[in-house]
């Protein structure tokens, strides 16, 4: 399955300066201290956007196991621990095939918060403009390991700091800024915590407050066989596992399709179903989002989003609200409305829950979002249509902007040729920043989307655009 939302980048590499212990943190390697379940320095790996990642500085006792999932190379500055600007260097050498016109990331081992759409929107812009793209930190200066650099020019300002005697052993990252004209250098404006570095207690602190849970959207083809469900169903939880997710959101009607019996599927496998996503939450130590049907008492059944988590905590389901009587879908024929909205935490962060027709009704986002909601996940088995693949894009950017959340929308990736009229999903599941910008999106083939939430970025559009406490009750007509 694929891991990567539909994105192209100009980058060739990523070279990674983690250059081990702190005075500041107590002569820690801070590039080994853990953020919501992962070290720094993986978290620095898993955002690159690139296949080729140099980390200069030491292996230690995870080097072979990051070098292998993350395709990375560890490497040493010569001599040893001579500086940032040394090491950078040796990292550089490690590319020396590369094309002058090719873009390279500039990063730092210390800085958690880093994403991948942001690091792509570095090295597409450096592309762009052939000049140096570099993050704001929160402070407003320039972070000098976030940046993307045309390679010729990160090769021609080495060479004219280098020591007369060779080597660029004690020197800083600023004499090499230095040689940067005016208008060789952009800044590229962040939000939430992702230019925090780890430099100070204080710091490592505030990122650590900020850092939210690993979230998998998994977008699948949903089969109508029910033993085929569960091989899917089991694989894309492991493969969700493997790559470090706290929370796995599955599609709205991941038990059977629509436009299959919904009721018989309610009754022989219900049950079941609930009980599959708990032993996997429990093998996996994650929690599980999941559609699925619950026979209702008048013979319908309720559409309902399961959530199990290891131990059983959290466990909880949510009913539809808002039924698809739409586009000349008859949802309410078979489906029984829900009343209830439901939350439920995961590490510290409370999730909101919605299911695919509920996006159209904000007053349900902003509910959940006075009960405490950081991020609203979101379900989809979305119908093809006119124009419903730009409803879909643009539905959930409002109910971000309405909520000041984050939106988590996993919908089921279309069969091949499908041409029915029941909703299969149209694919492009997506996290949308609280202030509605889409930060990360698949196509339409299964696949398999990480995003690591930044609770800073929920605290700072709230702040920024107080509309939850704005909000006044209108009279009736």
């Amino acid at each position: 399955m694929s891991r990567q939302p539909h994105e192209t980048t100009a980058t060739v590499a990523a070279v990674i300066l983690a250059g081990g212990a702190s005075s500041r943190l107590g002569g820690t390697d801070k590039t080994r201290l853990p953020i919501a379940g992962a070290t720094v320095l993986e978290r620095v790996l898993r955002a690159a956007p690139v296949g080729r990642r140099i980390v200069v500085g030491p292996t230690g006792e995870d080097g072979a196991d990051l070098a292998a999932r993350h395709g990375a190379r560890f490497v040493l500055e010569d001599p040893p621990r001579s500086g940032p600007l040394a090491a950078l260097a040796r990292g550089v050498a490690e590319i020396s095939e590369a094309a002058d016109e090719a873009t390279v990331l500039v990063l730092g081992g210390d800085m958690p918060m880093l994403r991948p759409e942001t690091l792509h929107a570095l090295a597409a812009r450096s592309a762009e403009t052939g000049r140096v793209v570099a993050l704001e930190a929160v402070d407003g200066h320039l972070q000098f390991l976030g940046a993307a650099w045309p390679l010729g020019r990160l090769r021609t300002a080495l060479a004219a700091v280098e020591r007369e005697d060779g080597g660029w052993a004690d020197l800083s990252l600023r004499r090499l800024y230095a040689e940067l004209g005016e208008e060789e250098l952009t800044a590229l404006p962040t939000t939430g915590a992702e230019g925090a570095d780890v430099d100070t207690p204080d710091a490592l602190d505030q990122v650590r407050r900020a850092a939210g849970p690993r979230v998998a959207l998994a977008q699948l083809e949903i089969p109508t066989d029910y033993e085929a469900m569960v091989a899917a169903v089991r694989g894309v939880v492991a493969e969700a596992a493997e790559e470090g997710a706290h929370l796995v959101v599955l599609p709205e009607a991941t038990l059977t399709p629509f436009g299959t019996d919904l009721r018989a599927a309610a009754e022989a496998h219900h049950e079941d179903f609930a009980g599959l996503l708990q032993e996997l939450a429990d093998a996996h130590d994650l929690v599980i989002v999941a559609g699925s049907f619950r026979p209702a008492d008048d013979g319908r059944v309720h559409n309902t989003v399961l959530v199990r988590g290891p131990g059983g905590t959290p466990s909880t389901e949510y009913r539809k609200i808002h039924l698809f009587d739409a586009f000349d879908a008859d949802e309410s024929a078979t489906v029984a409305p829900g009343e209830e909205l439901v939350t439920f935490e995961v590490h510290g962060t409370r999730f909101g829950i919605a299911t695919c027709y509920d996006m159209r009704f904000p007053e349900q986002f902003t509910a959940l979002a006075r009960r405490g909601a950081q991020a609203i996940v979101l379900p989809t088995a979305w119908a093809e249509g006119p124009g419903k693949r730009e409803q879909l894009q643009l539905l959930l950017r409002a109910r971000a902007l309405d909520s000041t959340s984050v939106i988590l929308a996993a919908d089921q990736a279309p069969p091949a040729g499908y041409a029915g009229r029941a909703p299969r999903g149209v694919g492009h599941s997506a996290a949308v920043g609280p202030l509605g910008r889409i930060r990360r999106e698949l196509g339409v083939e299964p696949g398999l989307l990480m995003v690591d939430l930044d609770l800073a970025e929920v605290e700072s559009a709230r702040a920024a655009l107080p509309v939850l406490r704005h909000a006044v009750e209108l009279p009736a007509q």
